[in-house]
């Protein structure tokens, strides 16, 4: 590791309001849960961001805030660097509550209740449940798990879909939550084409792009073509690769000027036009110091390992359990059909009340992850190895 940086380091988040940490009975010992469920780490920020929020806490007044005239500019030169492209300064609008607020704006904005909105699905639970809740009505189209794991679109269903008629919106996760898949520059390509054809706006939720290798690569939604551009919102945040969750900020690219007036509007209409006062500045300081980009490679690069620990882990002592390759994100899709459950509380009853170990239950992403958990390996390498364990032995018990 470049930076020699103490991943490894277990910090305690109880009684500091953490939402992963929630409950007592969350903990390390022996008759504690532990938490791999809520995507965010359990490693303290880059140093750069810590320092500059404290300097900020310091002068002793927080009132309304105003950005800066160059924090565009500092997310346009972190899309340049990172993945080699550069959005207007025009196409930029922000959402302070954060992603999904921004799309459930963007929802209204385009929809009416009775009109259909689209999904790859298994997908993060937000993202999906807004659509019936709202009163639109949800059209999946179901990704398919190849025998070598990896995560594809099915683009013949996808088109027959589309081709229906009636859905005004389709939503992507790039890179895919839960599954951790990097879409290629082919396949977002494939899908403008096909929503341009069938003219299907596209909102593609970013949030997770800055927590991808940088040698790997990630291809922003609105780089694929100035059409792709218009017709599509790409949501943005530091909050996932950097760890700043609790900041609630996000950056929208709307190359579209009319929806862009729209979007901008409504965010003034329901008064979240000011960022959250600490939010701007680690978010800032995240896109342009050098050290945070350090920080982050070092994250990723430990991250990776803690994937490759777990696949080892599952072949070797509980191949029953195969784990979806994850190209993206710290968090890795499970496919735990092979341990003998047939519903997913039936699993969720396996992991929280026998192994001790809370993930997110893959019912919450969609009937087709029913028999899956996806698991948050943003941790040190000790917790991992105290979770993988206790999974170990719990299968070995059920299967006495």
């Amino acid at each position: 590791m470049k930076n020699n940086r103490d991943f490894d380091k277990i910090i305690d988040r109880k009684n500091t309001g953490s939402f992963k940490w929630y409950s007592e009975n969350h903990g390390l010992e022996e008759d504690k849960i532990i938490p791999m469920w809520v995507a965010d780490m359990d490693f303290r920020c880059a140093e750069p961001i810590v320092n500059a929020v404290v300097k900020r806490a310091e002068h002793g007044i927080y009132g309304y805030p105003i950005r800066d005239d160059d924090h565009g500019q500092c997310f346009i030169g972190w899309q340049k660097k990172r993945f080699g492209c550069e959005p207007k300064l025009e196409w930029i609008s922000y959402a302070p509550p954060g992603v999904i607020f921004a799309v459930d704006i963007m929802l209204d904005i385009l929809t009416k209740k009775g009109d259909k909105v689209l999904l790859l699905m298994p997908n993060y639970d937000p993202l999906f449940e807004m659509i019936p809740k709202s009163g639109r009505g949800l059209v999946e189209s179901q990704l398919i798990i190849g025998e070598d794991g990896l995560v594809t679109i099915d683009f013949d269903d996808l088109e027959s879909k589309l081709k229906a008629g009636d859905i005004k919106m389709m939503t992507i996760s790039n890179p895919h939550n839960p599954s951790g898949r990097v879409w290629s520059r082919e396949e977002l390509s494939k899908i403008a084409e096909l929503t341009e054809k069938y003219n299907v706006f596209v909102v593609s939720d970013e949030i997770h792009a800055d927590f991808i290798a940088k040698e790997k690569g990630h291809v922003p939604y609105y780089s694929i073509s100035e059409s792709a551009a218009k017709n599509s919102m790409s949501c943005y945040s530091a909050n996932k690769g950097f760890n700043l969750g609790g900041f609630q900020t996000s950056t929208l690219i709307i190359a579209d000027e009319d929806k862009k007036a729209k979007f901008d509007e409504k965010i003034v209409i329901s008064q979240t036009r000011l960022d959250n006062i600490f939010g701007s500045i680690a978010t800032k300081v995240a896109y342009t110091d050098p050290e945070c980009e350090a920080w982050i490679d070092d994250a990723i690069e430990y991250v990776e390992e803690n994937k490759q620990y777990m696949y080892n882990f599952f072949k070797e002592n509980i191949p029953q359990i195969k784990a979806i390759p994850s190209e993206g994100t710290y968090l890795v899709w499970v496919d735990c059909s092979g341990i003998g459950y047939t519903t997913g509380k039936q699993l969720e009853d396996f992991f929280l009340n026998k192994a001790k170990v809370e993930p997110c239950m893959g019912y919450e992403f969609g009937k087709a992850g029913e028999l899956f958990v996806r698991m948050n390996l943003a941790c040190p390498r000790t917790i991992l190895e105290m979770a993988l364990n206790r999974i170990k032995n719990a299968v070995m018990e059920k299967e006495k």
